[in-house]
Protein backbone atom coordinates (compact mmCIF):
# COMPACT_ATOMS: atom_id res chain seq x y z
CA UNK A 1 0.00 0.00 0.00
CA UNK A 2 2.88 2.05 0.92
CA UNK A 3 4.40 1.95 -2.73
CA UNK A 4 1.00 2.80 -4.44
CA UNK A 5 0.94 6.20 -2.41
CA UNK A 6 4.71 6.75 -2.78
CA UNK A 7 4.34 6.06 -6.54
CA UNK A 8 1.43 8.55 -6.75
CA UNK A 9 2.92 11.30 -4.99
CA UNK A 10 6.18 10.97 -7.35
CA UNK A 11 3.79 10.99 -10.51
CA UNK A 12 2.05 14.01 -8.64
CA UNK A 13 5.44 15.88 -8.16
CA UNK A 14 6.42 15.27 -11.65
CA UNK A 15 3.86 16.19 -13.65
CA UNK A 16 3.16 19.69 -11.18
CA UNK A 17 7.29 20.13 -12.57
CA UNK A 18 6.18 20.22 -16.34
CA UNK A 19 5.66 24.01 -17.87
CA UNK A 20 2.31 25.08 -18.92
CA UNK A 21 2.37 24.52 -22.75
CA UNK A 22 0.34 27.95 -22.80
CA UNK A 23 1.65 30.84 -25.53
CA UNK A 24 0.45 34.82 -25.08
CA UNK A 25 -2.26 34.87 -28.13
CA UNK A 26 -1.74 38.16 -29.91
CA UNK A 27 -5.03 38.92 -32.59
CA UNK A 28 -3.32 41.95 -33.83
CA UNK A 29 -2.63 42.28 -37.31
CA UNK A 30 0.46 44.98 -37.05
CA UNK A 31 4.20 44.33 -37.77
CA UNK A 32 5.56 41.59 -36.89
CA UNK A 33 9.47 41.00 -35.00
CA UNK A 34 11.08 38.05 -35.18
CA UNK A 35 10.96 34.56 -36.31
CA UNK A 36 7.65 32.74 -37.40
CA UNK A 37 6.88 28.77 -36.88
CA UNK A 38 3.72 27.42 -38.32
CA UNK A 39 2.06 23.85 -38.25
CA UNK A 40 0.11 23.05 -41.25
CA UNK A 41 -3.03 20.91 -41.06
CA UNK A 42 -1.06 18.04 -42.72
CA UNK A 43 1.25 18.41 -39.50
CA UNK A 44 4.65 20.06 -40.71
CA UNK A 45 6.44 22.15 -38.81
CA UNK A 46 7.25 25.09 -41.06
CA UNK A 47 10.00 28.07 -39.59
CA UNK A 48 9.90 30.75 -41.52
CA UNK A 49 8.01 28.98 -44.38
CA UNK A 50 10.89 26.49 -44.56
CA UNK A 51 9.69 22.29 -43.93
CA UNK A 52 11.37 21.46 -40.79
CA UNK A 53 11.69 18.14 -39.08
CA UNK A 54 11.08 17.69 -34.91
CA UNK A 55 14.80 16.98 -34.76
CA UNK A 56 15.63 21.10 -36.31
CA UNK A 57 12.65 22.49 -34.90
CA UNK A 58 14.05 21.68 -30.93
CA UNK A 59 17.94 22.73 -32.39
CA UNK A 60 16.47 26.22 -33.84
CA UNK A 61 14.33 26.68 -30.81
CA UNK A 62 17.13 26.50 -28.43
CA UNK A 63 18.93 28.53 -30.60
CA UNK A 64 16.66 31.11 -30.56
CA UNK A 65 16.45 31.27 -27.02
CA UNK A 66 19.87 31.27 -26.31
CA UNK A 67 20.09 34.96 -28.83
CA UNK A 68 19.70 38.47 -26.90
CA UNK A 69 16.11 40.14 -26.36
CA UNK A 70 16.77 42.09 -29.16
CA UNK A 71 16.42 39.12 -31.65
CA UNK A 72 12.65 39.77 -31.55
CA UNK A 73 9.91 37.24 -30.79
CA UNK A 74 9.19 33.76 -32.20
CA UNK A 75 5.77 33.76 -33.40
CA UNK A 76 3.74 30.62 -33.74
CA UNK A 77 0.97 29.97 -35.40
CA UNK A 78 -1.76 26.22 -35.96
CA UNK A 79 -3.42 26.59 -39.43
CA UNK A 80 -7.10 25.46 -37.85
CA UNK A 81 -7.46 21.52 -37.84
CA UNK A 82 -3.87 20.84 -37.32
CA UNK A 83 -3.25 17.79 -35.62
CA UNK A 84 -3.34 18.51 -31.42
CA UNK A 85 -0.15 16.32 -30.67
CA UNK A 86 1.56 18.13 -32.91
CA UNK A 87 0.58 21.57 -31.41
CA UNK A 88 0.60 20.06 -27.66
CA UNK A 89 4.62 19.31 -29.46
CA UNK A 90 5.38 22.65 -30.46
CA UNK A 91 4.02 24.33 -27.52
CA UNK A 92 5.76 22.42 -24.95
CA UNK A 93 9.19 23.17 -26.70
CA UNK A 94 8.15 26.67 -27.54
CA UNK A 95 7.29 27.09 -23.33
CA UNK A 96 10.09 24.82 -22.24
CA UNK A 97 13.23 26.81 -23.94
CA UNK A 98 11.80 29.55 -21.96
CA UNK A 99 11.11 31.94 -24.62
CA UNK A 100 7.87 32.47 -22.74
CA UNK A 101 9.85 33.94 -19.45
CA UNK A 102 11.79 35.72 -21.78
CA UNK A 103 8.47 37.60 -23.19
CA UNK A 104 9.61 36.05 -26.58
CA UNK A 105 7.27 33.68 -27.57
CA UNK A 106 3.43 34.77 -28.90
CA UNK A 107 0.99 32.77 -30.71
CA UNK A 108 -0.83 34.71 -33.87
CA UNK A 109 -3.72 33.82 -35.80
CA UNK A 110 -3.27 31.65 -38.92
CA UNK A 111 -2.22 33.95 -41.71
CA UNK A 112 -3.44 37.17 -40.96
CA UNK A 113 -1.95 39.50 -43.45
CA UNK A 114 0.00 41.90 -42.13
CA UNK A 115 2.81 44.61 -43.35
CA UNK A 116 5.45 44.12 -44.36
CA UNK A 117 8.92 46.06 -44.16
CA UNK A 118 11.31 46.68 -47.75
Amino acid sequence: MRIVLISSAILILVACGEPDATIPVDQGTGFRDGYLVQVTRSGNIEWNGAKIDETEFKRYVGLYAAMPKEAGRLWVEFEPDAPSSRIAFVRRHVVGSGLCKQQRCVEGLWNVPRPVVN
